[in-house]
């Protein structure tokens, strides 16, 4: 894929906030300064691809605004939804730290700002501030982290303690509290997206739906839910008490 990338005008990276949330935040002055001059950013729409599994790392991206969907391909051949990046988040440093091509696929699931850096100003970041190597490995051990506490809710959660779990998570970024008390929020991404996330068929998480509208604690229209019960979501899948 040729990617397009061109400069446009927004915050720089000496005053951008995000970056005291992620790993550029050990650099020193004349090092973000250096960023900033290299950095390419560029909107994105709805579903445009950021990049594309099996290219080539041609450097690092950084979510500045927007909700990004990180898609890997199964074995029969379907793009899974295996993650979703927010504003802070970096994207693409696996491959480029490896020397790999891109294991996985980045798409804007709406009007997203990403800037990108290119993998020559990584590497003289890298080699001039040791402390941000140390920083990309906390986010690798982060992201392991991660995937094992994925795997063990696979293992020990029923299908149903799944969806509610991936439910709760987005609520966190995505929903609000009503007047009465219920949270409501608009889903970023399609049932269809939502099912491949928790490893279930989408005949499977229409049932659970259906069963969640039915003992009132949820109300699904569209992409629209509102949880008129949000403590009874915490209740299903919080441990039973000992003894």
């Amino acid at each position: 894929m040729v990617e397009r990338r061109r400069s446009m005008p927004g915050t720089s990276c000496l005053e951008c906030r995000l970056r005291q949330r992620n790993e550029w935040r050990v650099l020193v002055e004349d090092e973000i300064k250096l960023l900033a001059q290299a950095r390419k950013c560029r909107l994105y729409q709805a579903g445009e691809l950021i990049f594309a599994a099996g290219e080539p790392s041609h450097g690092i991206y950084c979510i500045a605004s927007g909700t990004v969907a990180i898609r890997k391909v199964d074995t029969e051949g379907n793009a899974v939804l295996v993650q979703l990046g927010y504003p802070g988040d970096t994207l693409g440093y696996r491959g480029l730290l490896l020397g790999e091509n891109r294991c996985s696929s980045a798409e804007a699931l709406g009007p997203s700002k990403i800037c990108f850096i290119d993998k020559q100003i990584v590497r003289t970041l890298l080699d001039r501030n040791p402390a941000l190597g140390l920083q990309f490995l906390r986010r690798v051990t982060a992201d392991l982290d991660d995937a094992h506490a994925k795997l063990v809710r696979n293992a020990t959660f029923s299908n149903r303690a799944k969806f509610i779990h991936l439910l709760l998570v987005l609520m966190s970024r995505h929903g609000h509290t009503a007047n009465d008390g219920s949270r409501v929020m608009k889903l970023p991404v399609s049932r269809r997206d939502l099912a491949s996330m928790i490893g279930a068929r989408h005949e499977t998480l229409s049932r659970i739906i259906g069963r969640l509208e039915e003992d009132g604690i949820a109300r699904f229209s569209g992409r629209t839910v509102h949880v008129t019960r949000p403590h009874s979501l915490l209740d299903e899948i919080r441990p039973a008490p000992l003894g």
